[in-house]
């Protein structure tokens, strides 16, 4: 069979059909075989109760079901993830791929053939899946700065005041204001960056604390801005603390310095662009994967990266399903200052 002869008869429409099939099938991650591969070693838990005490209890699309015996509750391969409860599972895996991409809902519905409303959920349960990525254990030198974006309700429905028509129709405070939220974004040298969510209105000792403090030990060298509650933050835990204005110095002992997390702020700005506006409810899923793609960027299997971390994430439908709830705390929070 010779393939070039093949191609060479179809229409310029049937090669770019097959070049798509091509893609899909050479690019697309395969829940099953993935799953397969990564568990083939390791024991089953049951994702409920977490105990072992298990056995087979059939299989159903594919995938095997089991039962637990201290909780009497079934479940199989996918229970808890992202995945569970999917139906069209072959369109969810080929939504990884655009996902990647960094594609916006109307696009990926569009590509995929899919209701907007339905990808807008697919997003989300995948960016539940990828908090735990966000955020782990420094070495050496740390850089860490502040951000303020402006508070957004885009797509409420029990909105307390009349809807803005546009953006600049909004009247909002210069500066650090109760209409932000801070978000703290820090980065060792090492690619291990985050970007937490702080609080509404400007950062103090305690946000910075429940964001970055449990990656940060006496062993990490701390670059910042003078911000004073940095300052404080970094006295309280005995930090070695270099900070920077950048009107008069920019480094300190050829290795001090805030480029790093200046440089990764900048990229987030560029890369938020194209969504047009972001609900201030689903921002820590936007960090999550801005995240991603910073740790990954070197990776030529990105999509097969993610599926990994979707399918090993159990906890991911509750986090997906406690979202209100965090924004509510948020905003909590800071009624309970004023």
């Amino acid at each position: 069979m010779n393939l070039k002869n093949l191609i060479e008869k179809l229409s310029a429409d049937e090669r770019k059909d097959l070049l798509r099939l091509l893609q899909v099938e050479i690019n697309v991650p395969k829940f099953i075989n993935i799953h397969l591969a990564t568990h083939e070693d390791e024991s089953v838990h049951c994702p409920h109760c977490s105990s072992g005490d298990i056995y087979g209890h059939g299989a159903y699309k594919g995938r095997r079901r089991y039962r637990c015996k201290s909780c009497q509750k079934s479940f199989n391969d996918f229970t808890g993830t992202a995945v569970s409860g999917i139906k069209k599972t072959e369109k969810f895996e080929e939504y990884l791929n655009l996902m990647v991409e960094s594609l916006t809902i109307r696009k990926a519905s569009a590509v995929l053939g899919v209701n907007m409303k339905t990808v807008f959920d697919w997003r989300h349960k995948i960016l539940s899946s990828l908090s735990a990525l966000n955020g782990e254990s420094f070495s050496g030198i740390v850089e860490c700065d502040d951000k303020q974006v402006d508070m957004s309700e885009k797509g409420s429905r029990k909105l307390t005041r009349k809807p803005y028509k546009r953006h600049r129709d909004r009247t909002i405070k210069r500066g650090v204001s109760n209409d932000k939220v801070s978000i703290i974004v820090a980065t060792d040298r090492k690619g291990k960056p985050t970007m937490q969510v702080a609080k509404v209105g400007r950062i103090d000792v305690k946000s910075i604390e429940k964001t970055i403090g449990k990656y940060m030990g006496q062993q990490n060298v701390l670059c910042s801005d003078s911000h004073p509650s940095i300052v404080a933050w970094a006295s309280e835990k005995q930090l070695e603390h270099y900070t920077f204005v950048a009107s008069k110095q920019h480094v300190k002992d050829r290795c001090y310095h805030v480029q790093h997390v200046n440089s990764m702020d900048n990229q987030y700005e560029r890369w938020m662009k194209h969504f047009c506006g972001v609900a201030t409810k689903y921002l820590p899923n936007y960090l999550n994967w801005f995240i991603f793609l910073e740790k990954m960027k070197q990776s030529s299997q990105k999509a097969m990266e993610m599926a990994k971390i979707v399918l090993s994430n159990v906890g991911a439908l509750i986090d997906y399903r406690a979202i209100e709830k965090l924004y509510q705390n948020l905003l909590m929070l800071q009624y309970s200052k004023t």
